[in-house]
């Protein structure tokens, strides 16, 4: 597993976290169900560096597709014209 993907889901996430506090209820929600994964994956990829398997790989992968969307489900919030 390189370093690189990993780097750029946190990259990813720190990004969302940043811009979090303007979205939604829904969107905080689900941003709040995905820190623990993030956590837990931190901490396997700690744990087992260069050897971690499939299974991190993986979850790796699902992370990202749930942090992609959420990012761009949260910049699309944020491009509409609030309303007064």
């Amino acid at each position: 597993m390189s370093n690189t993907m990993w780097d750029d889901l946190r990259r990813a996430a720190d990004e969302l976290e940043v811009q979090i506090h303007l979205a939604s209820m829904d969107t905080r929600d689900r941003w709040r169900a995905l820190q623990p994964r993030l956590a837990e994956l931190e901490r396997s990829i700690a744990l087992q560096g260069d050897r971690a398997g499939q299974a991190i790989a993986d979850e790796l992968s699902s992370i990202g597709v749930a942090l992609r969307r959420l990012r761009d489900d949260v910049k699309k919030g944020l491009e509409r014209p609030r309303t007064p």
